[in-house]
């Protein structure tokens, strides 16, 4: 399932609000709108089921 964002200035502070699959609410303030809906669109996007990378190796 995808997460809702919503993305609104307050303040002269972008807040994005997501709201979880499970009802619960997640926030974030960003200086820009440009952050605010990069961020809401990673976050947003619905999760894979896949099992978590590794870290890449240092070079």
């Amino acid at each position: 399932m995808s997460q809702q964002a919503n993305v609104t200035k307050e303040n002269d502070v972008w807040v994005l609000r997501i709201e979880k699959d499970n009802g619960k609410q997640q926030e974030y303030r960003c200086a820009t709108e440009n952050q605010a809906r990069q961020l809401a669109m990673i976050l947003s996007r619905p999760d894979t089921g896949g099992p978590p990378r590794q870290p890449a190796n240092p070079r």
